[in-house]
């Protein structure tokens, strides 16, 4: 049997890689190396800044408390500072005009559809529930829980508001399971989360949206602290395969381990490990590409609503997905009396963005300036594109996992992690992470 180097290999250092790196050391597993090409850890987690503006690329909020992410920030002494009380207000771009959604059942009054469809969705506790093993996308199982009216813009909002994808493609266990699994346990999705509610032991107290001091790129940072000498960055991994009991990484620094964990992108997993499972992680998986756009100004000349942010609509013909409100649910990611947004275009189920940088940038401008109603003269513009795009759980995503998992469980001391597999959020990536650590303790 060959000589090991470590106990766990993790190649990748994104927001995946990093949170089992954590999520092992937690578990008292000291033995573990990370790799990553870049000069960071963290990904796409990382702070953009610029003349006292912060962007977050990608995720730039945290849902909290969350029993695996609360754990695991709490090792890596990540702090957190709860956003503001008018964060939980949300807003719909629909029919050219802003309109405020409450977050509680009076959602249903919010002018975002017709009386007919209102009515509709609030006989959904009463309509038969037609559970099946069948994958549905989002966008036939919402409607035919709530109406075809409520549940092609809702479906459409949540599609927007996670994937940026379409929700006639999206399979609805796999994407929101929540939903199906309400139908199942109660018969409708909300005598469904009413039987949830009453029979739960105790009151859980409800996730809120906290904000990381020192921005996202600060979960990196922290990791790099904690691993100190078990990191290597700026490492070119060029395969990654089994040889006489242990895992071989080939690389600048060649290393062998017992267990590896691949925390790439599928496509790079797939290179890297060739063999059977390479043939099930390369078939074709969707991704939505999007861009993101932060811009700031003289909040005195325009000021933003107090909020989170705003969904645009199914039916506005825009690439814009959704303008977060930065400066009002988190201050200090803008100068005092500065207007900042972070605007989000692309995805799926939309017009292509284009390779112009300069042309998708007025585009996204021009309808920011609609949806927020406002005359925006930016004194700051920071653009950002995520050309791998958003990983799409679309019908027969299930499928697809169940033979990954077949095809990685005849690899022994191989695992998976990333947001190509059990949900996109940086909680699922966390929970995920210490799944996986639990996995190689119990070796």
């Amino acid at each position: 049997m060959a000589t090991v180097d470590a106990r766990v290999a993790v190649v990748g250092g994104g927001l995946a890689g990093v949170f089992v790196a954590a999520a092992l050391l937690e578990r008292g597993i000291e033995d573990v190396v990370v790799v990553e090409r870049a000069a960071r850890v963290g990904g796409l987690a990382r702070t953009i800044t610029h003349s006292g503006f912060s962007l977050e690329p990608a995720a730039g909020t945290l849902l909290l408390p969350n029993e695996d992410l609360t754990a695991l920030l709490d090792l890596l002494k990540v702090e957190t500072t709860p956003s503001p009380a008018s964060a939980s207000s949300r807003y719909v771009y629909l029919g050219g005009v802003l309109v405020e959604v409450p977050t509680s059942p009076k959602a249903l009054l919010a002018p975002l559809m017709s009386p007919g469809a209102k009515l509709a969705a609030a006989l959904e506790p009463f309509r038969p529930a037609r559970p099946t093993s069948e994958d549905e996308s989002l966008q036939v199982f919402l409607r035919r829980r709530l109406g075809s009216g409520a549940g092609r813009v809702l479906s459409w909002l949540a599609a927007s508001g996670v994937f940026a994808g379409d929700p006639s493609s999206l399979s609805a266990r796999s994407s929101f399971p929540v939903f199906p699994a309400l139908e199942e346990e109660g018969g409708s999705i909300v005598r469904g989360a009413l039987r949830r509610r009453r029979g739960g032991a105790e009151r859980k107290p409800r996730p809120a949206s906290h904000l990381p001091v020192g921005g996202m790129s600060a979960i990196g940072d922290q990791t790099a602290v904690l691993l100190g000498d078990r990191l290597r960055t700026g490492t070119h991994v060029r395969s990654v395969r089994r040889h006489s009991g242990a895992w071989t990484i080939e690389a600048d620094s060649p290393l062998r381990a017992t267990h590896v964990v691949m925390a790439t992108p599928r496509a790079v997993s797939a290179e890297l490990l060739g063999g059977a499972l390479a043939q099930a992680l390369d078939k074709p998986g969707p991704r939505a590409p999007v861009a993101v756009l932060g811009l700031g100004w003289d909040g005195a000349r325009a000021a933003l609503p107090n909020g989170f942010g705003a969904l645009v609509g199914p039916d506005e013909g825009m690439v814009t997905r959704g303008v977060l409100f930065e400066s009002s649910y988190a201050p200090g990611r803008a100068p005092a009396g500065k207007a900042f947004v972070k605007v989000i275009a692309g995805g799926a189920g939309v017009a292509r963005l284009g390779d112009d940088d300069a042309g998708v940038v007025e585009a996204m401008k021009d309808e920011a300036t609609r949806i927020l109603g406002c005359t925006i003269e930016p004194e700051v513009e920071i653009f950002a594109r995520h050309p791998t795009g958003i990983p799409q759980y679309d019908v027969g995503h299930a499928r697809w996992l169940g033979e990954v998992d077949r095809a990685r469980e005849a690899e022994e001391g191989l695992h998976l992690a990333g947001w190509d597999y059990r949900g996109v959020g940086v909680a699922h990536l966390a929970s995920d992470a210490r799944r996986i650590a639990e996995r190689i303790a119990a070796h």
